[in-house]
């Protein structure tokens, strides 16, 4: 079926999620849009529900007709307003998609018990074939959920067919018709599954070129906002400072001279997979432009902070930049402070690694208050 698509289709499909984490991140993305389209649909099918106790029935008996009302206004409309009210409260939202696949399987029984008592089942059955395809296209239940809950409902319209619908000929018409609001809803729902995912993977990978340096492979300068920005909100959330370092190569002008700007990109690519390494996979490391480098690290106070950037200056000066004979770093560093933003933070970092440039190059120097900067 894949190949099939595949070939029949102007884009790509996706593959299945590699990782739990980006299929978590999918989730997420989709969640608000289907939750509206859950809460729309439920809505606007309860309505339609109530609109049709105003048609003419005269074809079904007084009992009949009964049963129809009772399905319709105390079965039917509250379930389907109960799924709409939950959909809308995004806590929720767990519970949402097991109801709403088991709700076409209560409407397709009650259905078969109505067509049951009339003369001509035929009149009542099209709701039926138009439930499958609402299940797949139009309720907004995952793929998963609507093939199941899809399948059950038209295994009871089958097998229910068989005791209700005299007529081997009109029982091939309705099996017929059930085949195609199955196969065409099944189609429908899975594209439209697919178009989704491809959708949201270009829609990463464009995330990922936006934000991510060409050169080194590490975020650029347009991630360093964002990931201020949370670590201020969650600095003050939860009263835990947080860490910023500028680290600048020396005297890069002259490795390029010297060696080419070939050999310069190799060791700032070659200094930002020795930062990758080197810090914690909560902290952020962002070429800043140039030779310079920012990173974010979480949680630390003072003293940590400085361990760190003095271990980061020696693992990056004893590695080996072959044909650079050596490379060594000069890191301006502060920690966040509550009144701080994030201008205030890089001035501060800035101004430390101008003083750690005067003092010889190849040394930290840390400035936590800004009433250093005067």
């Amino acid at each position: 079926m894949r190949k099939l698509l595949q070939y029949t289709l102007p884009f790509q499909l996706p593959q299945k999620f590699q990782d739990e984490a980006t299929y978590r991140l999918y989730k997420k993305w989709e969640k608000p849009a289907r939750q509206v389209q859950i809460f729309a649909i439920t809505l606007l099918t309860a309505l339609l529900y109530i609109i049709l106790n105003f048609f003419d029935k005269s074809w079904a008996s007084e009992q009949t007709q009964l049963v129809m009302l009772k399905r319709h206004v105390f079965v039917l409309v509250p379930i389907l307003l109960t799924i709409s009210f939950l959909a809308y409260k995004k806590r929720f939202y767990k519970i949402v998609m097991p109801a709403l696949a088991v709700f076409p399987v209560i409407g397709s029984s009650s259905l078969i018990y109505i067509a049951s008592q009339l003369q001509n089942p035929a009149l009542f059955l099209p709701e039926g074939y138009l439930g499958v395809f609402w299940i797949f296209i139009v309720s907004g239940m995952t793929f998963r959920y609507a093939l199941i809950s899809a399948s059950i409902s038209s295994l009871i319209l089958l097998v229910a067919g068989l005791y209700i619908i005299n007529d081997p000929d009109i029982y091939a018409i309705h099996a017929f018709w059930i085949f195609c609001s199955f196969s065409f809803g099944f189609l429908g729902g899975l594209i439209y599954d697919r178009s989704k995912k491809a959708i949201f993977i270009t829609q990463q990978d464009l995330h990922h070129l936006a934000v991510t340096d060409e050169l080194t492979g590490i975020f650029n300068r347009n991630q360093l906002n964002n990931a201020l920005d949370e670590e201020i909100s969650r600095s003050l959330r939860y009263k835990k400072t947080f860490g910023l370092l500028i680290l600048d190569i020396d005297h890069f002008k002259n490795i390029n001279d010297t060696f080419g700007h070939l050999e310069g990109d190799n060791v700032l690519r070659k200094v930002a997979q020795l930062l990758g390494t080197l810090i914690r996979s909560n902290d952020t490391i962002v070429r800043w432009g140039g030779e310079e480098f920012v990173v974010v690290v979480v949680e630390v106070d003072e003293k940590t902070l400085n361990n760190i950037c003095e271990n980061l200056l020696k693992i990056i000066e004893d590695n080996n930049y072959d044909p650079v004979e050596k490379v060594t770093v000069s890191i301006g560093a502060t920690l966040f402070k509550n009144d701080d933003t994030q201008d205030v933070m890089l001035k501060r970092a800035d101004k430390a690694l101008y003083q750690a440039k005067d003092k010889g190059r190849n040394r930290v120097t840390l400035i936590c208050s800004s009433s250093d900067l005067i």
